[in-house]
């Protein structure tokens, strides 16, 4: 039996005709992908695609496997549609990107637990991926996340757009400044969010510039980013939704990159339970969409 990524794999590269533009509409690495698709290959025995410089093509064997592949998906998604019908509109099941911080989704907790409402909470904690499989295969009801052009079909809600700024100790010497060229943070060393959505444009944006980071930490916890930088043991790049009184958060001259976050529906149907959640009202309100 083939697994169901493989099939959205192989829909990609065959509909985009490109390994990149492929991985990111499955919000997946290229590496990741070409593994994929090198797997589907040998479980049906054949190459499906021919790969030169100028792109990718079907092969024969290819050609004929995406008459089938696409009656696969289509049949998949209307099981899908079926089986995510809304069965206990007392149950929102939401799933919630990692780094959307922690005392955002406790106060938004807090407030829900005070209204009484009766609706019972499912959370689901995770990164792009894990969420949009998820929504994907109707086991939540909502996301809140990074929203992509390739969300379309899930419906996106846009609720605001977040620059990535830079993280100071409030004793740094450049903490009272408007804004911070990324030259000037050449001898600060760096805490790391590993699991940052936006590190490969970091990354190419202070090399490019000469400035290679020293690193103090590497780590997929925000908190502990947040907690290096208040210890004055380095400095970190950040979504300003983080930003809190014991750091000052400055943005960096020229860097224009953002993230927005959104929400994502599985289905028409849940689009109408989101608008009667008392949980997502909460939400929006915080981001202004009340």
């Amino acid at each position: 039996m083939i697994d169901q990524y493989l099939l959205r794999y192989f829909l990609a590269v065959a509909e985009t005709g490109n390994f990149s533009r492929a991985a990111k509409r499955v919000s997946v690495t290229q590496p990741t992908l070409s593994s994929g698709i090198a797997k589907l290959e040998r479980e049906l025995g054949a190459r499906l695609f021919d790969r030169d410089r100028k792109g990718v093509a079907l092969t024969p064997a290819g050609s004929r496997f995406l008459v089938r592949a696409r009656r696969i998906a289509a049949e998949y998604e209307h099981a899908l549609v079926e089986l995510s019908e809304v069965t206990d509109p007392t149950l929102l099941r939401i799933g919630v990107l990692g780094t959307i911080p922690t005392r955002l989704v406790e106060s938004w907790l807090e407030q829900h637990r005070a209204l009484g409402s009766g609706e019972a909470l499912e959370i689901l904690d995770g990164n792009e991926r894990d969420i949009s499989e998820r929504l994907e295969r109707g086991r939540i009801d909502v996301a809140l996340t990074v929203v992509r052009p390739h969300h379309a079909r899930f419906h996106p809600e846009m609720l605001a757009d977040e620059r990535y700024m830079m993280v100071l100790p409030r004793d740094h010497t450049l903490a009272d400044e408007d804004e911070v060229m990324a030259e000037q943070l050449a001898r600060d060393r760096m805490a790391l969010r590993r699991h940052c959505e936006a590190l490969p444009e970091i990354n190419r944006f202070f090399v490019a510039r000469g400035v290679r980071p020293r690193f103090v930490l590497k780590t997929t916890s925000d908190e502990r980013v947040l907690a290096v930088v208040r210890a004055g043991a380095g400095v970190g790049m950040m979504p300003e939704c983080f930003a809190e009184p014991t750091v000052r958060f400055v943005p960096v001259k020229d860097f224009e990159l953002t993230r927005s976050i959104g929400l994502l529906h599985a289905s028409d149907a849940h689009i109408a339970q989101a608008r009667s959640s008392p949980f997502i009202a909460l939400v929006r309100r915080h981001y202004g969409k009340a």
